[in-house]
């Protein structure tokens, strides 16, 4: 997770565990579990998860994993963000990405300075 602009927010608690998420607009928050303070912070797309998620897991056929780990936070299952803000992420989702990022790399530009 990341403290960058985006349209699509996960929050989370002190100790980073998963609250909720904001969309867009002018929308409330979905809150799962109760908090003190929220945290907005953006996806990566990064996921570091045990195997014991997979029975855990109710979804069927391809389904977005956000919902499901909404669902899980709020039957108080241990959803925690890693904050990499020190990191640059990439969409590498196209091959102009992979191109531009690879030029970039070859040319020492990443990572870029914070």
């Amino acid at each position: 997770m990341q403290d960058r602009e985006t349209s699509r927010y996960l929050l989370f608690d002190n100790q980073l565990q998963l609250c909720g998420r904001r969309s867009g607009g002018h929308q409330e928050d979905e809150l799962v579990r109760p908090a003190q303070t929220l945290q907005a912070l953006a996806f990566c797309g990064i996921h570091v998860i045990s195997r014991e998620i997979f029975s855990l897991l109710t979804e069927e056929g391809v389904f977005p994993i956000i919902p499901a780990y909404l669902r899980l936070a709020g039957q108080e299952e241990k959803i925690q963000a890693f904050r990499a803000d020190e990191y640059d992420w990439r969409d590498l989702g196209t091959p102009e990405a992979v191109r531009l990022a690879a030029r970039d790399l070859a040319e020492g530009i990443l990572p870029y300075p914070k």
